[in-house]
């Protein structure tokens, strides 16, 4: 009997030393925080293990995350698995929808910047179609009208000029034939009469005003059917279109007159786009074919473009993020208290164990002692 209780009473103690010193050796993983000194010397244990260690575990833990996890290897590896690709794409094809359920202009997206839209592009098409114009006017200026316009417009013009001639006589007989060519000629002759006076006051013992005014307009009649008439007025319009053609662009408009067209020509085609409406309209009605494209077609094309790109920019990224230095300020910022409830948290089972651990082997150990104090 006193051998089972000597037994029993080393094995509580041997359980209880060992218990208890595996919760301080737990305990000293984490606490003192902060060192302490004796008669100016550091006493052993102080701070304890991790409070001392921080820094090293900081580098560590940074150095395990970017050298074996977050590699570029696995986050291109990653980027471009079929699931990734899909969850992208997925992602660009709800974006679409959102923005033709939700009716977005491009007002809205220039609201969240803080911008006026309509005043921004204007300003913006304007700079543009007036630099357009500059450097049109300074690189063609010294060069042919006929070599500024395009072929088939020259030919256009080519075509329409050879008949200039035979409409102009056209509409001339079309004039003289009419009551307002009578009226205008016998106008015209009262006016003469009166200029010239007593001179046509003889002219008028012979014919009267009404005769001469017939006899003027059947001659311009027969005037616009001779044929010599029409080769006269044929030449000269060819001639006239020719000396066009052959001007230099400075020759025919100077600088001033060409920015003035200029600026007339881009407000006209500010006003005939109204910004002001289509800043303001949704964008699957300003843009339907665009919106049914980028639903169509595009989002999968827009899914590899961010893919491919994400993927050859992963080296300057990780570089410039630099995870290793940012994890390690990162910890290093922590409050020890946090970090240990961190670990308790993590671990809390096999700290457990460990406890329960050292009182099963302090037991054990007491079990022993007990025995060989027995037969010793």
């Amino acid at each position: 009997m006193h051998a089972i209780v000597l037994i029993l009473f080393m094995v509580v103690i041997g359980a209880v030393i060992g218990g208890i010193t595996n919760m301080i050796a737990v305990r000293m993983l984490f606490h003192p925080f902060k060192p302490y000194y004796l008669f100016g010397l550091r006493l052993p244990f102080t701070p304890g293990l991790i409070p001392k260690r921080r820094e090293e575990i900081a580098t560590k833990i940074g150095q395990v995350i970017e050298d074996h996890l977050l590699t570029e290897t696995l986050i291109k590896s990653k980027l471009n698995e079929p699931s990734t690709r899909d969850s992208i794409n997925e992602i660009l094809f709800k974006q679409v929808q959102k923005l033709k359920r939700d009716n977005v202009s491009i007002q809205y997206f220039a609201n969240k910047l803080d911008i006026n839209a309509a005043e921004v592009l204007s300003d913006r098409a304007t700079q543009l179609a007036q630099s357009k114009i500059d450097a049109f006017y300074n690189t063609h200026q010294e060069d042919k009208i006929e070599d500024i316009l395009p072929d088939k417009l020259i030919t256009y013009a080519d075509d329409k000029i050879a008949n200039v001639s035979d409409l102009l006589f056209s509409r001339a007989r079309v004039y003289l034939t009419s009551d307002k060519g009578v009226e205008d000629i016998n106008s015209m002759l009262d006016t003469f009469f009166q200029e010239k006076g007593k001179i046509i006051g003889l002219l008028q013992m012979f014919m009267t005003k009404e005769h001469i005014a017939e006899r003027i307009r059947s001659e311009l009649i027969r005037l616009t059917n001779h044929p010599k008439a029409r080769q006269i007025a044929r030449q000269v319009i060819d001639n006239e279109y020719e000396t066009f053609k052959s001007k230099t662009l400075k020759e025919l408009i100077s600088k001033e007159k060409f920015d003035d067209l200029g600026e007339s020509f881009i407000a006209l085609m500010i006003e005939y786009i109204d910004i002001d409406e289509k800043t303001t309209q949704p964008l699957n009605q300003v843009m339907p074919s665009l919106i049914r494209l980028v639903e169509e077609n595009i989002t999968e094309h827009l899914t590899s473009i961010i893919i491919d790109n994400v993927s050859t920019q992963i080296s300057p990224i990780m570089q410039r993020i630099n995870l290793r230095g940012m994890i390690e300020q990162q910890i290093n910022t922590f409050d020890l208290d946090y970090i240990e409830r961190l670990i308790i948290e993590i671990a809390n089972k096999e700290l457990k164990l460990i406890m329960l651990l050292g009182f099963l082997l302090g037991g054990i150990i007491g079990c022993l002692q007990g025995v060989i104090a027995i037969f010793v």
